[in-house]
């Protein structure tokens, strides 16, 4: 099954909803760190602007020893006991790191880089504690230094909270991927639309109906210019295709009509084709019955005229009836040549009907003095065929081979048997007389074309022998052997033999 794919539409949208969303996500990333580390500023100023005015109040408090520092420092840092601060350490220590006011938190009492700077160093001091995975503090250290003499510091610790948003992080992150992403495919969608499927969508109407054969539709977009171009390619293919079609049908045209041409031509050849046959025929027969038919009117004129003498009129008697059945003979022939027959056909042993016909032949004086040999396979050969015509056909094979025995030399006939891997059996019929003429093997397959004598032949033999062969579905050749002598070749369609009846 072909694997089944999505539409153009969705592919696109699939990609660019991939690299929006990462984008998306990327950049509320990138906000959500700016957002926190702007929150983490600002209360680190908050934690610097408290440490110091701490420093400042306590310092002023310190220079009034009326109720001594300590009692005034304490009264400074109770103050904020009631602020509504975000305080997770407040408290002061004196130089030896003695605590004098605490109000939230533990003290430290190790001299940190933020005590030394502040005692020491005189200066303000703030840093970040914790993980940025964890809970982070912002730490402020500040000096307590009455009348520029430091005698203790003050520490402030604050926690940096993460930004007040809904949901916090993951809230922030999906709602500004949601609403994002929204806009996004909103205005995506409508400019695909416009710009590109709307586009596709006329483009694919329209292959469609030119495809249809409505060559005549031009295609029109208002897209971008690589669709403008392949609107431009569809239109020149569009044009193409009318003028091959117009090509085509003119060429259809001029073929049918050249082919009705041809259908007259052919049958004005086959017309004269008959014709000429017809002339063939007409006259081979005027030229086969012309010779006895003189002879027989020049005797009746002879045996008109009244000779007077019995012995005479006998013997012109006797050359007209024997002249007579010459001509009787020829037309006998003609008739067996022209017909079709019963179409009785019947599975024949090929190596029993040339015995039958050898048998026939051998009966006659011209085949006394020759040698008649059968050759064929051990497996019996059968054709298909009606038996008389087949008889027919081999006793003329053989009449012919014979004629020409006696005529030229030779003494031997024989007949080979075989088959073809076309599915064909063989009756090839050898002499060793003079072979064909050149003529002879050009026409001799043609009705009334003969070699012999006049009034030895009647030219019908090797062609009542072709049209037997063609008519059960074979063929016949004629050849000549290397070394002398005449072969020719009767083939015809070998079926199996029938079962015989139980």
């Amino acid at each position: 099954m072909p694997r089944s794919r999505s539409g153009l539409w969705v592919e696109i949208a699939l990609a660019l909803a991939l690299l929006t969303l990462t984008t998306i996500v990327l950049n509320a990333g990138v906000f959500w760190l700016l957002i926190k580390k702007t929150e983490e500023q600002r209360r680190t100023d908050l934690a610097l602007s408290l440490t110091s005015a701490l420093g400042a109040q306590l310092s002023v408090a310190a220079e009034r020893e009326t109720e001594g520092r300590a009692t005034a420092m304490r009264r400074v840092v109770a103050a904020y006991e009631g602020a509504a601060l975000d305080i997770d350490e407040l408290y002061v220590v004196g130089m030896d790191m003695q605590v004098i006011a605490r109000l939230a938190g533990e003290p430290s009492v190790a001299r940190d880089a933020g005590f030394r700077a502040a005692i020491f160093g005189h200066k303000l001091h703030s840093e970040v504690q914790g993980n940025l995975l964890g809970r982070r503090w912002v730490v402020t250290t500040a000096p307590v230094a009455p009348k520029g003499s430091v005698v203790g510091a003050v520490r402030v610790r604050m926690p940096l909270r993460t930004p007040l948003l809904p949901g916090g992080p993951a809230g922030f992150v999906l709602s500004y991927t949601v609403l994002s992403g929204g806009l996004i495919a909103l205005f995506g969608f409508s400019l695909f639309q416009r710009r590109l499927l709307v586009p596709v969508a006329a483009l694919k109407d329209g292959t469609e109906r030119i495809a249809a054969g409505d060559f005549g539709h031009e295609l029109k977009v208002d897209a971008a210019i690589e669709l403008e171009e392949l609107c431009e390619a569809l239109n020149a293919m569009r044009l193409s295709l009318a003028d091959y079609r117009a090509r085509t049908a003119d060429q259809l045209q001029r073929l049918a009509s050249a082919n009705e041409d041809l259908q007259h031509a052919q049958e004005a050849l086959i017309r004269s084709e008959k014709l000429a046959g017809v002339g063939r025929l007409a006259a081979g027969l005027a030229h086969e019955i012309g010779n006895p038919l003189a002879a027989v009117i020049g005797s009746v004129e002879l045996l008109q005229q009244g000779l007077g003498n019995p012995v005479l009129e006998a013997d012109l008697l006797a050359r007209g009836r024997r002249e007579l059945d010459r001509i009787h003979l020829i037309i006998r022939q003609l008739l067996d040549y022209a017909r079709v027959g019963d179409g009785s056909l019947q599975q024949v042993s090929l190596a029993e009907a040339v015995g039958d016909a050898f048998a026939t032949v051998r009966l006659q004086s011209s085949f006394r003095s020759l040698t008649l040999a059968l050759d064929g396979p051990t497996e019996p050969l059968w054709v298909r065929i009606e038996p008389e015509k087949l008889h027919q056909a081999l006793v003329n094979l053989l009449t012919n081979s014979g004629d020409a025995i006696n005529a030229g030399g030779g003494s031997a006939v024989r007949i080979a048997l075989g088959a073809t891997r076309e599915g064909l059996a063989t009756v090839r019929c050898e002499d060793d007389g003079p072979g064909f003429g050149e003529l002879a093997l050009e026409r001799g397959l043609e009705p009334f074309f003969t070699t012999k004598e006049p009034g030895q032949g009647t030219g019908l033999g090797l062609a009542l022998c072709l049209q037997v062969a063609e008519n059960a579905g074979g063929t016949l050749r004629i050849s000549n052997l290397p070394g002398g002598g005449a072969v020719v070749e009767l083939m015809l369609p070998t079926v199996g033999p029938v079962a015989p009846d139980v």
